[in-house]
């Protein structure tokens, strides 16, 4: 698992790195376009067209580059099994745009980029063990975009998992709900969290799995994913986001260090408000820790 760890810190770290891309198509663009159509078994660029261009259909770099990302993203689980030439390219592109050395001769890709990781790889089976009630199906959505989710936060111990698992179980109803089940009506005008048009309380309503709510927090949580949820605020309940904008929120409020200390009130504490319903997760952290081996 140690590679599909590795994978997925490279595809964090190569979506970072082209986001600080700018001006004019340069070599690190032509190794972007080579990356994709490898992943995507499509030929070589022509040498006649710039990238991006053969791919997306536009001479616009700053457009391409945007579709280079989006397309990366949902190629990425193309890159299975064991190291390969698309490795290789990754690794490569990595350290281009990071302007780090080459890769030594002995050093397979990404090991010497990422140290190993303590992270435990998450399953449909082990998310299943925490939570038997997820309906059926919900797993396997939700194991990959988690597992991009605690690389992506540095949820990346055991123990810290453990905690985030067991809080987002509990705040989605055991994987239920990636949205709340009232409609939103009681935030109509709720100014603390920026709803001030008429509908923003059920446009606004809680999404995710820590439910994001309001027109405030909404805004916030999009522009850290790179998503407009203003516009299209119920995309954070689709899987992806709604995964990951647990781990915004977990991130923002820095609880993995609260995680590492085993505190479990004051993890709860920060993201409830209050200890509704401690006991239930400390029933789920303590689920969490067995299918995890903490």
């Amino acid at each position: 698992m140690q590679l599909q760890i590795w994978r997925l810190q490279a595809l964090v770290r190569l979506l970072a790195l082209m986001a600080k891309l700018r001006g004019d198509a340069s070599k690190n663009d032509e190794m972007i376009d080579a990356l994709i159509r490898k992943l995507n078994s499509q030929p070589d660029r022509p040498a006649d067209k710039p990238p991006y261009a053969g791919i997306f259909g536009t001479l616009d770099v700053a457009a391409g580059r945007q579709k280079a990302a989006e397309q990366l993203q949902i190629a990425w689980n193309k890159l299975q099994g064991d190291v390969n030439e698309i490795d290789g390219l990754v690794d490569d592109l990595i350290r281009a745009l990071s302007n780090l050395p080459a890769r030594p001769a002995d050093k397979k890709p990404y090991a010497s980029i990422f140290p190993e990781s303590k992270m435990v790889w998450l399953t449909p089976e082990k998310l299943r063990a925490i939570a038997p009630e997820a309906p059926s199906g919900r797993p396997e959505q939700l194991a990959p975009q988690l597992n991009r989710t605690m690389v992506e936060y540095n949820i990346n111990t055991p123990l810290r998992q453990a905690h985030f698992l067991a809080q987002i179980a509990h705040e989605s109803d055991r994987f239920n709900a990636l949205e709340e089940y009232a409609s939103g009506e009681d935030y109509e005008y709720r100014y603390d969290l920026g709803n001030t048009e008429p509908g923003d309380g059920v446009r606004f309503k809680g999404r995710g799995l820590i439910q994001v709510t309001g027109r405030t927090n909404y805004l916030e949580c999009g522009r850290a994913l790179g998503v407009d949820l203003i516009s299209n605020p119920k995309r954070l309940a689709d899987p992806d986001l709604a995964s990951r904008s647990a781990g915004w929120y977990w991130s923002t409020r820095q609880l993995n260090g609260d995680a590492d200390r085993d505190d479990v009130r004051t993890v709860t504490r920060v993201i409830n408000g209050g200890y509704n319903g401690l006991e239930d997760r400390i029933h789920l952290l303590q689920a969490a820790k067995r299918a995890l081996g903490v």
